[in-house]
């Protein structure tokens, strides 16, 4: 059953309406769902149109909606969704997924998941990837790339004398084990698995001060394209778990062969090559959002907190090239969220600009929403800029998935409902085009255009 729909009008819209109504309705129909069982459902007028994919966490079911609240697709499984979730160009889900119960194989840590699964849209799974061991864990995001490959996010257990070896302190070490995550490149084979084809770890790019007789000793402050060791974030909650980074979102670029990560536990997010890897990859080629995580501040110079979902926005729409990220706000004084699009430092050749001392140079804020005491997600959560200039914003704690204009407008409004465990809250909600080839010639997709009018 689809959720309810709630939306917030202007006086002006509200006087409109009531005069349709009055009129006898034929407006108001026209807008309304076909079947509004969760209650009246009512849409402005100049929204972008389209369609959303949902999934939320807890649930079995990821769904695809019009702007109506209706549910015009929709696939179930006998698991509990993961976080992630792709309608891919041949109409299939790619969704990521629970491999056990939550805790299993000893990582605890939240955005657990371990398997991975392409579904068609007649809902056969086609493909799938166990991706769980006592050793390493997928969580939280993947990234389904040009080539047909997919990037992972995944824990990497490392024991005590491994962490020790390389200079973590051992106060740092209160569980005796610490979880990096590594950045893992598989190329799908047959029907069940995966080749590594290409990986990038912070194990490979560490700098540490406490002991100069082991390796990668020096500076965070004198190479902040390293990662030190020692860092922990004490406002973060995974403070004294091995969830070190936490990271919780990763995205490409194909115009640069880059990636950009989320990284949670250092209030952070990082650039890193797709071009090399191991030895010969130069490890973060840009950083933002905490300077102090490297050395060059404190933290009253922080701007991210707990952030969310950085990406690029895509080739041809507005912004394109910026980056996009859903700042949660957790631990900000006055607690709340802000969606900021960032013009990075990038110079021609793809490098990014540093500053007289060697620090990464700064972002340029070209946008943001806010709305202080009313707007906030502590966790999950992100946003999508849509053509005409628009941002989808997914309010992932609260279930609320909300549109606005550049000026800050709001025009559309959803409130997501589940009987799952943790209710609405959902990791992100992708705004999908009318156009979107995956949308099969059959489905009503094709056939009834979104309510609302393209800007």
């Amino acid at each position: 059953m689809p959720p309810a729909t709630i939306l917030r009008f202007d006086t002006k819209l509200l006087w409109m309406l009531l005069l349709l109504v009055v009129a006898g309705h034929a407006a108001a129909n026209s807008a309304a769902s076909d079947d509004p069982q969760d209650g009246t459902v009512a849409v402005a007028a100049k929204h972008t149109g389209g369609y959303v994919l949902l999934s939320p966490l807890g649930s079995t079911e990821a769904q695809i909606i019009d702007r109506q609240g209706t549910t015009i697709h929709s696939w179930q499984k006998e698991r509990r969704s993961g976080s992630a979730v792709y309608l891919l160009d041949d109409g299939s889900l790619l969704r990521t997924g629970s491999s056990g119960p939550r805790g299993a194989f000893g990582f605890q840590g939240g955005g657990s998941g371990g398997l991975i699964e392409k579904v068609s849209w007649q809902g056969e799974v086609t493909w799938k990837l166990d991706w769980a061991s006592e050793q390493h864990l997928q969580h939280h995001d993947i990234e389904p790339l040009p080539n047909g490959n997919l990037l992972l996010i995944s824990w990497e257990r490392k024991t005590e004398e491994e962490c020790l070896a390389v200079g973590r302190h051992q106060a740092l070490l209160p569980q005796r084990q610490l979880w990096v995550d590594a950045i893992v490149e598989v190329k799908p084979t047959g029907n069940d698995g995966a080749e590594v084809v290409w990986r990038w770890s912070p194990w490979d790019h560490l700098v540490q001060d406490i002991d100069p007789e082991k390796p990668n000793y020096g500076r965070a402050s004198e190479h902040p394209e390293k990662i030190d060791i020692n860092y922990v974030s004490f406002s973060s909650r995974e403070l004294g778990q091995p969830d070190w980074m936490h990271t919780n979102s990763v995205a490409y670029n194909a115009q640069l062969d880059q990636i950009i990560l989320s990284i949670h536990g250092f209030d952070e997010v990082w650039v890193i090559d797709h071009s090399t890897q191991g030895e010969e990859n130069p490890g973060i080629l840009w950083r933002w959002g905490n300077p102090e995580a490297y050395g060059k501040g404190n933290a009253a110079d922080r701007t991210l907190f707990k952030q969310h979902d950085a990406h690029w926005i895509e080739p041809g729409l507005p912004g394109q090239g910026n980056i996009m990220i859903f700042n949660n706000g957790q631990g900000r004084r006055g607690s709340y969220s802000t969606v900021l699009e960032l013009e990075p430092p990038l110079k021609s050749n793809g490098s990014y600009r540093r500053t007289g001392d060697g620090s990464f140079e700064s972002a340029t804020t070209a946008w943001k929403y806010e709305n202080p005491g009313t707007f906030f997600s502590s966790n999950i959560s992100g946003a999508d800029r849509l053509p005409g200039g628009n941002t989808l914003i997914c309010s992932g704690a609260t279930g609320e998935v909300f549109e606005v204009t550049p000026e800050g407008k709001i025009v559309w409004e959803y409130g997501v409902q589940s009987d799952g465990p943790r209710g609405g809250a959902i990791f992100r909600a992708p705004w999908i085009s009318p156009d979107h080839p995956g949308l099969r010639p059959t489905d009503p997709a094709k056939k009834k255009p979104a309510g609302g009018t393209s800007l």
